[in-house]
């Protein structure tokens, strides 16, 4: 894994808590689509993230320790997420919400939504769209009761938007509620869902 040190603006930064990279932290590292340890100028290790371009941002910092983005690591972070979210899955008048929030439930660039037994994927960049068999492999084990998944392309570079992942295929058109409002919702028609 490669490394990079940041200067002491970026260490208060990441100190503060903030985990989105700017192109302006890392000026002079060419580096792209890749998982690296993040050091400060005197080589203290700071945390471990990934670099990939997207609409905000060129990277993530993922952890304050050193973490390898393995099966293990997506599924612990994706068991966290189903305990917090256990309200809606008892919430009659909620089947559509969001399973897992970027860095909120500890990884930038990915958000899952859920559409009654659906899931949709949306990679916000190339690296974490690199990885996504992992991390729908890890998705699987800890969520088994999603019949089926979708993805959606939220960065430049590849010629589609939108595809069916796994399993069953949704229902062109169907209905969810969110807080006993009813939405018709597409889970397979360009970025948006409905």
């Amino acid at each position: 894994m490669n490394r990079i040190r940041v200067s002491r603006r970026v260490e208060k930064k990441l100190a503060k808590g903030l985990v989105l990279l700017d192109a302006s932290d890392l000026r002079d590292i060419d580096l792209t689509d890749q998982a690296v340890e993040v050091l400060s100028q005197d080589g203290k290790f700071l945390g471990s993230a990934y670099l990939s371009q997207q609409n905000k941002g060129i990277g993530w910092l993922v952890s304050k320790e050193k973490v390898s983005f393995s099966q293990i690591f997506f599924e612990s972070l994706f068991r966290k997420a189903k305990e917090v979210r256990m309200p809606y899955y008892q919430d009659d008048l909620t089947t559509a919400f969001r399973l897992f929030n970027q860095e909120g439930d500890g990884f930038g660039g990915l958000t899952i939504d859920l559409y009654g037994d659906y899931a949709v994927f949306s990679w916000y960049n190339s690296f974490v769209y690199q990885i996504r068999e992992l991390i729908v492999k890890a998705f699987k084990e800890v969520f088994p009761e999603v019949l089926g998944a979708y993805e959606k392309i939220r960065f430049k570079g590849l010629d589609y938007e939108s595809a069916h992942v796994y399993g069953e295929k949704a229902p062109d058109y169907f209905t969810v509620l969110e807080n006993g409002v009813l939405y018709q919702v597409f889970m397979n028609d360009g970025l948006m869902t409905g």
